[in-house]
């Protein structure tokens, strides 16, 4: 009897276990096929891509790459399909390297890197890095780095993974100048050096401070409050705020930080704009050091991402004439989506507008009084932006 009895609850254990096996796999399987796109959802030209793929590995007479890198390029290619050089796709290895230079200290050659004209271009270099000091300028064309040819198709990101390495190792560049016959042969030496974000002074037989923005950390809102308050205890009447050859950097806190030293209460600092239409409104912080203050606001085509808002909203509130030369013109945000495979995607998601609704991105900012900067300039130690700026705050105009 014991025995029947022993059978008995084995086939009711087994029975239970395959009923709960086989309903647990129903269910995940409804999960997934719930989550997935319907076949709806696959382009009707999708087959077309598995024919292609088809005829390359039965026909290419070299060596076909293998699945991975196939996909790989897949990715790309339809992403160049957006025409949108800030929509990229990032490999797994960079992905994983990439890393913020707004945590105050970076370990490279301090390169700020776009791609502008279909070409890897300099933003700016940051201030005091090996860039800066080899006398890499804004605007200048990235051709190769080490021994990669990089001027096309290649990301920012990428990029920057392959100028970054071991503290002290050195790393060859070949550039290209506009004007200049020759490209330009570089090699330097990757460093790990502090990031200044603000620097000030009195100008020198004035009454007015001088503020320069390098770069938008976390610290550069509390940088700039802390020299601010030491200009005006010397009593200054007005302030050059210079944002030549600021990349951008963090957003939004210190934009919307800085901007409300000069703007009042409510006043839009930019519209976010978004696919389907709807705007999201970002206001000055509460901060109002500067409000009485006479400004003006040096610009370059260094000046592009968060630096081309704060100059964009000083302008459109009139709180900032802007001197010098058109900005850069970098106006989108990029979410960044990570992959299954480590991967990451930086999509385009928005785009900004200034205060009067003026498109930034591929546009830029118009100075309000032109003044370029010569390489004559440059080399005789003159500074005719500036000059124009002490000017134009002792005459007005």
């Amino acid at each position: 009897m014991r025995t029947i009895l022993r059978v008995l609850v084995i086939l009711l254990l087994t029975g239970l276990i395959i009923f709960v096996a086989f309903f647990a796999g129903f269910g995940l399987n409804y999960f997934q096929i719930r989550t997935q796109p319907t076949r709806s959802d696959i382009p009707k030209t999708f087959p077309l891509f598995w024919e292609a793929w088809g005829k390359i590995q039965g026909e290419f007479y070299g060596d076909v790459p293998d699945r991975q890198t196939l996909t790989r390029g897949a990715i790309r290619g339809m992403l160049q399909g957006l025409n949108d050089p800030h929509t990229i796709y990032i490999e797994p290895e960079p992905a994983r390297n990439e890393q913020t230079t707004l945590q105050g200290e970076t370990g490279d050659v301090g390169l700020n890197l776009d791609i502008k004209g279909g070409v890897l271009t300099i933003v700016a270099p940051i201030p005091g890095s090996p860039a800066d000091k080899a006398g890499l300028r804004a605007g200048d064309i990235v051709i190769k780095i080490g021994e990669k040819d990089v001027a096309v198709q290649t990301t920012p990101q990428e990029a920057a993974a392959l100028l970054r390495g071991p503290i002290g190792t050195k790393v060859a560049l070949q550039v290209r100048r506009i004007g200049e016959p020759k490209p330009m042969e570089l090699e330097l030496v990757r460093e790990k050096y502090a990031l200044p974000t603000v620097e000030a002074k009195v100008l020198p037989n004035t009454t007015y401070g001088y503020i320069k923005i390098t770069l938008e950390t976390a610290e550069t809102a509390n940088e700039f409050a802390r020299a601010l308050d030491t200009l005006k205890n010397q009593r200054i009447t007005g302030i050059v705020l210079d944002l030549r050859n600021n990349p951008g950097g963090l957003f939004p806190d210190p934009v919307l930080d800085i901007a409300g030293q000069f703007l009042k209460n409510n006043d839009v600092v930019l519209y976010e704009k978004y696919r389907d239409g709807t705007e999201k409104e970002y206001k000055a912080g509460s901060r109002r050091g500067a409000v009485d203050l006479k400004v003006v606001v040096l610009v370059n085509n260094g000046t592009a991402s968060a630096a081309e808002i704060l100059a964009g909203a000083l302008k459109d509130h009139s709180r900032g004439v802007l001197i010098g030369e058109p900005t850069y013109g970098k106006g989108s945000v990029q979410s960044i989506r990570r992959l299954s495979d480590g991967a990451a995607l930086h999509i385009t998601t928005a785009t900004w507008l200034t205060p009067r609704k003026q498109q930034i991105e591929g546009a830029g900012l118009q100075p309000d009084i032109a003044v370029p900067l010569t390489n004559e300039s440059i080399q005789k130690g003159i500074d005719p932006q500036l000059n124009r700026a002490i000017e134009y705050l002792n005459k007005g105009a």
